[in-house]
C-alpha cells in the first residue's frame, strides 16, 4: 500500500503533466463529445492516438510515477503493459475526480 507520504510525491510530480493534458483543448472536445457514450471503445479508440501523439513524455512522466519506476522502464516494457497502465489509471474515479476538478469547463 502506498503511503500519504509517497502518494503526495507523486501527486507533486505528476500534477503539471496532468494539467497539460486535462486543460488540452482537443481532448476536452473528445471528453464532452463522448460524456454520454456507453461504449468506452469509441471514446478510447479517439482519445489514445490523440493522447499519446501529442502528450507521449507526459504519459511516460505520470506513468513512471505512479509505478515507481524510470521512463526508461516505461518506454522499453511491453505495449501491453503501457496500455493496462494507461487504462488503470483511466478507471482510477478518485485521481481522475481529483485532476478533472480542476479543469477548465468547456
Amino acid at each position: 500500500m502506498l503511503s500519504t507520504d509517497r502518494a503526495l510525491d507523486i501527486l507533486i510530480e505528476i500534477t503539471p503533466y496532468i494539467s497539460e493534458i486535462v486543460s488540452d483543448d482537443d481532448i476536452k472536445e473528445v471528453v464532452i463529445k463522448h460524456r454520454e457514450d456507453k461504449n468506452q471503445v469509441k471514446f478510447f479508440a479517439e482519445l489514445l492516438p490523440l493522447f499519446l501523439k501529442k502528450y507521449r513524455t507526459a504519459v511516460y512522466e505520470v506513468l513512471a510515477a505512479i509505478n515507481e519506476t524510470t521512463v526508461d522502464e516505461i518506454k522499453n516494457q511491453s505495449a501491453t503493459e503501457t496500455m493496462k497502465q494507461i487504462k488503470e489509471i483511466a478507471e482510477d474515479k478518485e485521481l481522475v475526480g481529483f485532476f478533472s476538478s480542476f479543469a477548465p469547463l468547456a
